[in-house]
């Protein structure tokens, strides 16, 4: 029996520092500049395989979503099933905490988490190119929700120019209770009456100086010629954010969501409380800036490891760890006593839906490699000489479930083509809350 599979993936939000529109083209689409930001809201998706079902099944924790073909999450999804043959039903739950209809690429982000999670859970070992050529058929933005972090979005906003990270401060986000059409507002867009286009280089310039003040000045977004004329109570967002010392308050995207940068934190939570009591503003939200390019959290936890070899009694072993998360990998490494010479063993064990790497340093050392897709071989050094043996792995489970990670695992270690063990391993990490 097929067992489910489940993976936890981020999709952030994102703000524009810089949005100026060049030109309309004959297509119909617009090509633009703009800055493109990560900040720290994020939407979580749980995707589990499903033997049970079949396509993509969506849900979610808020209503007025729709959960059908016409969701970016449904389309990603259906976009990996189809190019690559799934046959497994997927199903997908949204955790939302980033406000809809925002202009904070809410959608475009679901769909790249639901890109990056899809790689993962079948372990298919696309690139974040490859991805973000797989992205960019969902929408424009796509492509840079995959990577996330600070860049400059040319053409349709997928060619995509790293920049250094921006200064780190405080971001506080106010969402009206309305919605604004982003087609709509691209229509009415009218450049020839543009006297004043955004200086987005001079934001570029800033970033790479590493000058907040300078980013904050410089930063302009075009659309607020239509999006602030037609919604004037989005000046009024910006109004009471650079009353309670905002270096500078902007409309995020098409709106109507309204962003303040702070260099003071305790500024921006007296302008959120002002917000909140406003009846027409719905999400309020204090936050900062998130660096992607260095997505590395470190956590208190524990591991277990629990094994059977052949018909051995069940071996399990617990141990304090510390554990490093980076976008699809966690590394953890723990401490024992060696039984034999009383000296410290270390052990790091690094997990992805593709590979274990584990390392051991002691009287007896080694570097191991399970892997579900080809036989691995592993050198045991020993006092009494070197052992290799060779690891055919059968069964490769990887699942994430809340704060736990669990690994399940089915292999024969093999000397000199000879079957010397059958394995069994479970190793589950529980972060400490």
């Amino acid at each position: 029996m097929a067992i489910n599979k489940t993976v936890r993936e981020k999709a952030y939000a994102k703000v524009n520092l810089g949005l100026d529109v060049l030109r309309k083209r004959e297509d119909g689409y617009h090509e633009v500049k703009m800055v493109m930001q990560t900040i720290g809201i994020c939407d979580e998706l749980i995707i589990t395989t499903s033997a049970d079902t079949v396509g993509v099944t969506l849900k979610a924790d808020v209503d007025n979503l729709p959960l059908d073909d016409t969701n970016l999450i449904v389309k990603a999804a259906n976009l990996i099933i189809e190019k690559y043959g799934i046959k497994q039903g997927i199903e997908v739950k949204l955790i939302k905490n980033i406000p809809m209809s925002a202009g904070l690429a809410g959608g475009s982000s679901d769909a790249a988490a639901t890109l990056r999670g899809m790689n993962r859970l079948f372990g298919l070992g696309l690139t974040d190119e490859e991805l973000c050529r797989l992205g960019v058929r969902i929408g424009a933005d796509v492509p840079y929700c995959i990577r996330g972090g600070t860049y400059l979005a040319e053409g349709l906003g997928e060619e995509l120019t790293k920049l250094p990270e921006v200064p780190q401060c405080t971001v506080l986000v106010a969402k009206p209770k309305f919605g604004v059409s982003t087609s709509y507002v691209y229509q009415t867009l009218r450049l020839d009456q543009v006297r004043k286009h955004p200086d987005v280089d001079a934001v570029v310039e800033s970033i790479k100086k590493n000058d907040l003040k300078g980013i904050a000045f410089n930063m302009e977004n075009i659309l607020e010629t239509v999006t602030v004329r037609d919604y004037p109570f989005i000046q009024i967002i910006k109004d009471i954010m650079n009353d309670f010392g905002a270096l500078k308050a902007l409309m995020s995207g098409s709106g109507p969501t309204v962003f303040g940068l702070f260099d003071n934190k305790a500024n921006a939570e007296r302008a959120a409380v002002t917000l909140r009591d406003l009846d027409d503003v719905g999400d309020v939200i204090v936050t900062c800036f998130e660096n992607l390019n260095s997505d590395e959290v470190t956590k208190k936890a524990q591991i277990t490891l629990k094994s059977v070899m052949d018909d051995d009694e069940p071996s399990v072993e617990v141990h304090e760890c510390i554990a490093v998360e980076k976008r699809g990998t966690i590394s953890v490494t723990y401490r024992e006593k060696d039984p034999e010479t009383g000296s410290e063993i270390i052990n790091t064990m690094t997990i992805s839906d593709r590979r274990i790497d584990y390392c051991k340093s002691g009287s007896t050392s080694t570097h191991m490699v399970i892997t579900p897709d080809e036989a691995t071989s592993t050198i045991y050094r020993t006092p009494f000489g070197n052992i290799i043996i060779d690891i055919i792995c059968h069964e490769y489970v990887l699942n994430e479930i809340a704060d736990r990670i669990r690994l399940e695992l089915d292999y024969d270690v093999m000397q000199g083509g000879t079957n010397v063990n059958h394995c069994n391993m479970t190793i589950e990490i529980e972060y400490n809350i």
